[in-house]
């Protein structure tokens, strides 16, 4: 079947502009995937100069160098930004291996390494950009339509697998080889071309990615996500836990949550403590990434904390299937497990393979022992690893957070003060709820200006964020609160003990745990779910030590506060109550946990919330997937015809004429003949034998050779057409 050709509008030649513009849109694909690091990273600015400098070159080596200069260049290209990935790395990494850490940050990738994991992602989206954005362009501008977005297409594919490109990016991709290998087709034979079997063959595949991408995005991510759980079967999909140890790797912030009451495992320990499972240090704007790889247990490779410690040791028995291993901060030996265990890149453990009911390990933490006024007394003297990898913020967060906090901080005189300031301004200012909307921007600035209420996620990035906008290192960190002690150093903790919290960095001393949550609701708000699950008979909720009228939870201090370190009591210098109440700015009501205005702004309208980016993405792929399905079966064309057919737009009178007699003889051929080859306009009408038809001939040759048509005549020809098309199927 061939294809009717496509018009070429004054000097466009469309078929040529649409295929360059399938590659320019599959480009845009995984450009936007690496812009997306870079502004994670930092540096957009960088990057679009880069991207710019490639394009440039791309259209100039189009006009006078061959396909194989090009392909040198891309070589080149590939050669220098490996190198300058290479250089950047921290020495650590390094080890004098100059090949090691590309190939396995590409090893990693392959199998399913985000980007945002590898620590130096910025500069690896910087080296990568230009090599297959000059040689796609080059390849588009020389008219190899296929191959550019080819080329394209298998740098999307990259960031596919890594799981970087979102079912949405992943669409519009596809849409672009294929729009590339359809108009290239086009443009190569504007006449109209047969597509050959190898072509159709690889705009099915294409179509077979589509469809895989579009399953992807309707399956529930809560489903997907707990497939690959570290929680067992027993994660709940809109959970805490699920939204905080669902993935060993990241956390995606969302909006409400619910608790599980289910017990997860019980714990014998020296001291209550927050059960740590991992900390994450790359914040995106819209969650937490755990950069570096993991690597196998070694008990010479778990070093004691910075600074002063005590011993703590802790057996933690499984009450059903678990793939965390959590331990009081900082774990330095395992003394038993009935699994193996690997390291991860913060110093927390991973188990080798899930944990089964009734399996159980021991591990022995070193616990920091600094005191207030140590931590005062710390400085700034951070190493630099840990100032570069734990102070970075993304690019699009907005000054005015940075600026709040120097408000709120600005009579803290050290970093310790500064935890404690922001600390408690957010637990005095900031309502507890699982009941919140998921904002829109980044959520640290949401959290700070929009909101009025969140839980231990929004308290616990926001302060992260904060503090990193005054240059003092901090994480996000997950794991369990103490949970229900049911004896003497023995505890049972549930899902719900799933918390979210802070660790902020002192010179000399190391990682020291703050937590910005208000505890009382938290508490209050978890023993109210375990009550009422009590009474609905849910399973797993008691084990035999447990049940009502046990011991309430507890925070994991030995002094019961929120935090190991002691708190500053009021009348000391400086008061921290006093310094966090005085710089209390709370923000004005509003509906669903959201203030009614942003910083500064009157709050009198608000605009309607849109769906997320993505939402938006898809549905104008799927919006585009429509027409082109439409316009292929057809129903583009009938639609405009019957359109056509019973409104026929009006000019000036020989051009309704002709359009009248046009709308005639369409719908003649299709109840009595075509005209034939040859045929004039008035034998046809006489052949057909319809009055409306001779009378409408007669004032077309009129119109169309001697162009002398009244309005009047124009009226009648289209009265005609109309009576014609209002009486199909009907004789004349």
């Amino acid at each position: 079947m061939s294809t009717r050709a496509l018009p070429v509008v004054g000097r466009v030649d469309t078929p040529r502009l649409l295929a360059t513009a399938s590659v320019g849109v599959t480009m845009v694909t995984y450009l936007s995937v690496l812009a997306y690091i870079v502004t994670v990273s930092g540096e957009p600015p960088r990057f679009y100069a880069v991207v710019a400098a490639a394009l440039a070159a791309a259209t100039l080596l189009a006009r006078v160098a061959r396909p194989r200069v090009a392909g040198l260049v891309t070589v080149g290209l590939l050669a220098a930004g490996s190198y300058y990935y290479i250089a950047t790395l921290p020495a650590s990494v390094v080890l004098g291996d100059a090949v090691g850490p590309m190939v396995s940050d590409a090893v990693s990738m392959l199998s399913g390494l985000s980007i945002l994991r590898i620590i130096n992602a910025g500069t690896w989206a910087l080296a990568i950009a230009p090599a297959p954005t000059l040689l796609a362009w080059y390849l588009a501008l020389r008219r190899h339509y296929l191959a550019g977005a080819g080329v394209a297409g298998a740098t999307l594919s990259l960031f596919v697998l890594t799981g970087d490109a979102a079912p949405a990016t992943t669409l519009v991709g596809a849409v672009g080889v294929a729009g590339a290998a359809g108009f290239g087709d086009l443009a190569r034979d504007p006449a109209g071309v047969e597509i050959d079997e190898g072509r159709r063959d690889v705009l099915l595949g294409l179509g077979g990615i589509v469809a895989t991408a579009s399953v992807v995005d309707v399956v529930p991510e809560e489903f997907l996500r707990d497939a690959g759980s570290g929680l067992g079967n027993l994660a709940g999909s809109g959970t805490t836990e699920a939204n905080l140890l669902g993935s060993a790797d990241s956390v995606e912030i969302r909006g409400s949550i619910e608790l599980s009451p289910a017990v997860r495992f019980a714990v014998e320990s020296d001291e209550a403590g927050y059960w740590r499972v991992g900390a994450l240090d790359r914040y995106t704007g819209s969650g937490w990434v755990r950069t570096g790889e993991a690597r196998p247990y070694q008990e010479t490779q778990l070093a004691a904390p910075v600074g002063a410690d005590r011993r703590v040791e802790q057996t933690y028995t499984m009450e059903s299937p678990f793939g965390n291993m959590p331990a009081v901060w900082k774990p330095t030996r395992i003394e038993r497990s009935d699994t193996g265990a690997d390291v991860r890149s913060d110093g927390s453990l991973q188990p080798l393979r899930q944990f089964r009911a009734d399996e159980s390990y021991t591990v022995v933490s070193r616990r920091p022992t600094a005191t207030p006024g140590q931590l005062r007394d710390a400085g700034r003297d951070y190493p630099t690893v840990v100032e570069d990898r734990h102070t970075a913020l993304p690019g699009n967060v907005p000054d005015r957070v940075e600026q709040r906090t120097s408000r709120i901080t600005a009579n803290a005189a050290n970093p310790y003060d500064t935890a404690r300031v922001i600390e408690q301004w957010l637990s005095n200012n900031r309502g507890y709820s699982l009941d919140v909307s998921r904002p829109g921007g980044t959520v640290a600035d949401a959290f700070l200006f929009e909101m009025s209420d969140g839980y231990c996620t929004y308290f616990a990035t926001t302060m992260v964020v904060m503090l990193r906008t005054q240059g003092i290192p901090a994480r996000f960190v997950v794991g369990y609160t103490p949970g229900e002690r049911v004896s003497d150093g023995r505890w049972v903790v549930r899902g719900l003990d799933a918390h979210a919290w802070v660790e902020v960095y002192f010179a000399e001393h190391g990682w020291h745990r703050f937590d910005p949550t208000p505890a009382t609701p938290r508490r209050s708000t978890e023993q109210s779910r375990i009550d009422e699950a009590r009474a609905a008979d849910v399973e797993s909720v008691d084990t035999n030590e447990t049940g009502p009228g046990t011991t309430t939870p507890t925070d994991g201090s030995p002094d019961g506060s929120s935090n190991e370190i002691t708190p500053v009591t009021p009348g000391t210098t400086p008061d921290i109550q006093q310094i966090a109440r005085r710089q209390a700015t709370p923000p004005a009501p509003g509906g669903n946990g959201t203030a009614g205005g942003s910083d500064g702004g009157d709050g009198g309208f608000t605009l309607p919330e849109l769906p997320p980016r993505e939402q938006l993405a898809l549905g104008a792929v799927v919006a585009l997937g429509a027409v082109a399905g439409a316009r292929k079966s057809g129903v583009t064309g009938w639609a405009y015809r019957e359109v056509w057919l019973r409104r026929q737009p009006r000019s000036d009178p020989v051009t309704d004429v002709q359009g009248a007699y046009e709308r005639i003889e369409y719908v003649l051929s299709r109840q009595v003949r075509a005209r034939a080859e040859g045929e004039t306009v008035r034998q046809y009408a006489e052949a057909v034998g319809d009055r409306r038809a001779r009378r409408a001939a007669r004032l077309y040759e009129r119109a169309t050779y001697a162009g002398d048509v009244t309005e009047t005549e124009a009226d009648e020809a289209v009265a005609l057409a109309d009576a014609v098309v209002a009486n199909r199927g009907q004789g004349a």
